[in-house]
C-alpha cells in the first residue's frame, strides 16, 4: 500500500490561494520534490495572464516524526521553509507582502512549490500544512 496523501485546493482566486496538504507515512518512504502548487495550473488574473510564481504569506503545520522542506522550484530547488520534526507553527509573512516569490529562487524558477521530506518511516509519521499565498503574474 502506497503512503497516504493528499492536496486540497480550499480557495483560487485571482489574488491568492490556499491549499492543505496531507501526508501519512504507510510503507512509501520520504518525498523527493513532489510538486504540491503547479502555478502554472492556477486560476488567471482578471487580465487573463497566468501565474507565475507565489508569495507565501501564510503557513500553518503539524509535523510529527519528520521533516518537510517547502521548495521553489528551480534547476536546482531551493529551501524557502524548513519544518522540522514534531512541531506545530504558524508564520505570517503577510505585513511585508509574503516571502519572495517562489520564481524568483534560483536559476530558471518556475514558480512551483515542492516538497521533499525526511525521517518519514514509521506508522504515524505525518505532516499537515495548509499554504496561502499571493499570485505573481
Amino acid at each position: 500500500m502506497a503512503d497516504l496523501t493528499k492536496i486540497t485546493k480550499i480557495i483560487d482566486n485571482p489574488r491568492e490561494c490556499v491549499f492543505a496538504f496531507q501526508y501519512q507515512y504507510v510503507d512509501g518512504g520520504d518525498e523527493s520534490a513532489v510538486n504540491k502548487i503547479d502555478v502554472s495550473a492556477l486560476e488567471a488574473s482578471a487580465n487573463g495572464d497566468v501565474c507565475s510564481g507565489l508569495r507565501i504569506a501564510e503557513c500553518w503545520w503539524v509535523i510529527s516524526a519528520m521533516t518537510v522542506e517547502v521548495l521553489a522550484d528551480a534547476d536546482v530547488d531551493i529551501i524557502v521553509m524548513h519544518l522540522t520534526e514534531d512541531q506545530s507553527g504558524y508564520q505570517d509573512f503577510s505585513m511585508f507582502g509574503g516571502l519572495p516569490t517562489t520564481s524568483s529562487y534560483g536559476a530558471n524558477g518556475t514558480g512551483d512549490i515542492d516538497f521533499t521530506t525526511t525521517g518519514a518511516g514509521a506508522a504515524g509519521d505525518s505532516y499537515n500544512i495548509v499554504i496561502r499565498a499571493i499570485k505573481q503574474y
